[in-house]
């Protein structure tokens, strides 16, 4: 029976697994459907102001933003309507790819005529447009619920094929259109017409709009600007969370792996010596049952520290993306702030978890770093200066002098170091954090001292446990100190608290000089 049970923890030890690495593609695909909609509305801004260059570059960007079909036929659409007069052939050539997926979607289906309409009627193929415009109108007769976007200029075309210029140019003035997309297809229609006096005239009135959208171009590309640094500094998140979350979820499957073959083993043993061995396999049996609860406990922690900020990350999505709540640019860059905080936390977890498996792994550090030892630490900890709470003062102080050099794994180091730090300024909220720095005996002593709430008396034993935490409403899976103090022994040295320290708590690091 015993065996039975194991297999059924496994199984939903298993389950949970993989509902974490569930939970983590979450944010790859908000942060992609965030790009998608902001190339869409950069790809509008400019075909509005008359540069088309960089609307088709927009649309072009936005089409390789999702693999969703109908966004991928929406954004394929606006960049055919982009095209449509200028590069009239190869907008026809990519609107024929759309025509098949357009009859899913009767609003895109609506497009896609209208859209052949204008560039067979640019293209002087009179028969072609008359079909595409006999076929829009039955679409919209059909689908009554569809708006009458492209009425005015399609009968404006109409007209004009039929030989009626002053009329189309008439129906085409109260078309509800942008003014250089009712230039455009006035030129068009006067072309046709051949009246050279009246074209003129027209290209010279578009010339003047042009002109008067300079200053709300100007504005709208230093907008393009923001949404741009914004948008790559989303895409690199991206790809920074994406490697992240493969390696985590290549490192959960692997634990999946190990338990099922670990299980087996110990299931095939135990039938073997289950006569002669009985005590043995109570033995092994109770020492699996202790493993699956580690292994049930470690998952409930960490399901439980990443399910905060998921729910955070996914609460202000829903709102950013409802178009119901009207909120003002300050408070959706602050929404997108603490998205990003979230998302950091996440990180964070994902990045102390691989932090242990490496740890683990290694039986000691090489040193093959040579610092200069003072310039080194001022520099790690002034790097955490804009961290700090306002009424904390960050200082450095040392006993040796500036030339002073030694040689460290300075990766290993820096991570120590990091942590002990970032631990200080999240538990201090005014007087003074320390990074002290002597050396004796061949023996490097770096402390950091904090006037923080310290470590409680009953948890001093215990700080540098796994999963240990002082304050347990804290973010974080209590894995740092254990790290840090692997990663110290590892190097020869070691990093303990100092107990008799009452004015918060302070950190020492020892490592060798050399």
């Amino acid at each position: 029976m015993k065996p039975s049970r194991t297999s059924t923890n496994t199984m939903k030890i298993t389950r949970k697994l993989l509902a974490i690495g569930c939970w983590l593609l979450v944010v790859g695909s908000s942060l992609a459907q965030t790009l998608y909609e902001q190339n869409m509305q950069l790809g509008s801004m400019f075909q509005e102001s008359g540069n088309l260059r960089l609307a088709e570059k927009y649309f072009q960007t936005a089409i390789s933003n999702t693999e969703n079909q109908e966004e991928q036929l929406k954004a394929q659409l606006g960049l055919i309507n982009v095209m449509k007069l200028w590069k009239p052939v190869e907008a026809l050539r990519m609107n024929e790819h759309c025509e098949e997926a357009s009859r899913n979607y009767p609003a895109l289906r609506q497009a896609y005529l209208a859209m052949n309409g204008f560039i067979y009627f640019c293209l002087d193929h009179q028969g072609e447009f008359e079909k595409a415009y006999q076929e829009y109108t039955t679409l919209c007769q059909q689908h009554d619920s569809l708006p009458r976007t492209y009425d005015q200029e399609l009968k404006a075309l109409y007209e004009a094929t039929e030989g009626y210029y002053d009329q189309a140019l008439h129906t085409l003035d109260g078309a509800d259109i942008s003014k250089l997309d009712r230039h455009d297809l006035r030129i068009c229609i006067i072309e046709k017409s051949g009246d050279t006096t009246q074209l003129l005239q027209e290209l010279r009135s578009r010339a003047l709009t042009i002109d008067s959208l300079g200053t709300a171009l100007y504005d709208r590309n230093l907008h393009e600007t923001d949404v741009t640094a914004s948008m790559t500094r989303q895409q690199q998140q991206a790809e920074r969370r994406s490697s992240h979350l493969m390696l985590l979820v290549f490192a959960l499957l692997t634990v999946i792996v190990a338990m099922l073959i670990g299980w087996l083993l110990l299931v095939r043993k135990a039938r073997k010596a289950w006569k002669k061995k009985d005590q043995q396999l109570s033995t092994a049996l109770k020492m699996a049952s202790e493993t699956d609860n580690m292994k049930q406990e470690f998952v409930r922690r960490i399901s439980h520290e990443i399910r905060t900020p998921l729910n955070a990350i996914t609460g202000f999505n829903d709102i950013l993306n409802n178009s119901e709540i009207q909120i003002g640019q300050e408070e959706r860059a602050e929404l997108m702030a603490r998205i990003n905080e979230n998302a950091k936390a996440i990180i964070s977890i994902a990045d102390e978890l691989l932090q242990v498996a490496n740890n683990e792994s290694v039986v000691a550090y090489s040193k093959h770093d040579t610092v200069l030892c003072n310039q080194f630490f001022s520099d790690l900890l002034y790097s955490h200066s804009l961290e700090v709470h306002p009424n904390v003062e960050l200082k450095y102080t040392t006993k040796v002098v500036n030339r002073f050099t030694i040689l460290i794994n300075a990766q290993e180091v820096q991570t120590i170091v990091d942590h002990l730090i970032s631990n200080a300024i999240k538990f201090t909220q005014r007087g003074s954090i320390e990074l002290n720095c002597q050396e004796k005996d061949g023996m490097l002593y770096l402390s950091v001292s904090d006037t923080g709430c310290g470590v409680p008396a009953d948890k001093q034993d215990d700080i540098f446990g796994q999963f240990s935490k002082v304050d347990a409403n804290r973010q974080g899976i209590g894995l740092g100190l254990t790290v840090s103090r692997n990663i110290a022994q590892k190097l020869g040295g070691d990093l303990v608290l100092d107990k008799d320290y009452n004015f918060g708590s302070r950190f020492i690091l020892t490592i060798p000089v050399k």
